[in-house]
C-alpha cells in the first residue's frame, strides 16, 4: 500500500460552538494522508498517473474557509468525503485536524480528531 501524505496544511476558519469561535478566525492544522493500492506514477513519472496533492490542498482549504461549523469531526469528515469522491484510486483517507487555539482553560498542546475512511 502506498501513500501520500500531507502534513499541517495551515488554514484560518470558524469551527466551534462558542459564539466567538463563530465570529472569529481561528488557525487549524490539517493532516491528509491518502492510500492508494499502487500507485502508478511511481513507475511512469507522469502526473495523471498518481494523485494532484494541490488539488487535495484546496479540498481541505475550502472546507476549512469555507462556512462556519460546529465540530472539527464534521470538517474532517467533509474532506475526507470529498476526497474520496474526486479519485476512486484511493483505497483509504485519514484526515487529522488539530485545533491548537481551542477555547479551553488550560495547558495543552492542541486538541485534534482523526477520521479514516
Amino acid at each position: 500500500m502506498d501513500k501520500i501524505v500531507l502534513r499541517n496544511m495551515e488554514f484560518w476558519g470558524r469551527i466551534g460552538c462558542l459564539p466567538e469561535e463563530k465570529s472569529n478566525d481561528a488557525r487549524y492544522l490539517v493532516t491528509v494522508t491518502l492510500y492508494i493500492d499502487e500507485i502508478k506514477g511511481a513507475e511512469t513519472d507522469r502526473l495523471e498517473d498518481t494523485i494532484d496533492y494541490s488539488k487535495v490542498f484546496d479540498i481541505a482549504k475550502d472546507v476549512i474557509e469555507s462556512e462556519p461549523m460546529n465540530l472539527i469531526e464534521y470538517a474532517a469528515g467533509r474532506i475526507a468525503r470529498e476526497v474520496k469522491a474526486r479519485y476512486e484510486d484511493i483505497a483509504r483517507v485519514k484526515v487529522t485536524i488539530s485545533k491548537p487555539d481551542a477555547p479551553i482553560d488550560g495547558v495543552f498542546e492542541t486538541m485534534e480528531v482523526t477520521i479514516e475512511r
